[in-house]
């Protein structure tokens, strides 16, 4: 006897939904990463941070000089992704989406990512995002938010 459609379609959510412990498999959407590397100076205050999401928190990290706090996820249907995080580094703290766009990583960006990774650096003058210029095939980071 076959099963109804919505049955079907309710039994393919459900098992996209599971960890199979095979890596993260994304069957009806894409597969993102978000990479934030501490670019502070050497011999600078400890750099402090905490990601999440609405249904998954990251927990705080340290990273050191040069590290990279990465994380990869399925985005939602209907493009509703968003990850947040909150910097803390010498008496200093900014809050911001680092992923709310699976075209652009944030929103507000006005360069296509055709990449499938958001790469953030933090730096003593504020916050990177790496950009793509399709016209000469090379990476570059700019310049997105300041410090307070």
């Amino acid at each position: 006897m076959a099963l109804p459609l919505i049955n079907i379609v309710f039994m393919l959510l459900l098992i996209t939904s599971l960890d199979l412990s095979l890596g993260l498999k994304c069957l009806f959407s894409e597969k993102f990463e978000v990479h934030v590397i501490n670019k502070l100076p050497p011999g600078s205050p400890q750099l402090k941070l905490h990601c999440a999401s609405k249904d998954n928190d990251l927990g705080y990290h340290d990273p050191t000089i040069d590290g990279d706090f990465n994380w990869s996820f399925c985005s939602a249907l209907f493009g509703r992704t968003l990850y947040f995080c909150h910097f803390w580094w010498n008496s200093k703290d900014k809050a911001f989406d680092v992923f709310n766009s699976e075209f652009y990583c944030v929103k507000d960006q006005k360069v296509v990512n055709y990449l499938r990774y958001c790469k953030w650096e933090v730096r003593s003058d504020g916050f990177y995002l790496e950009q793509y210029n399709n016209e000469t095939k090379a990476y570059y980071m700019t310049h997105y938010l300041s410090w307070p």
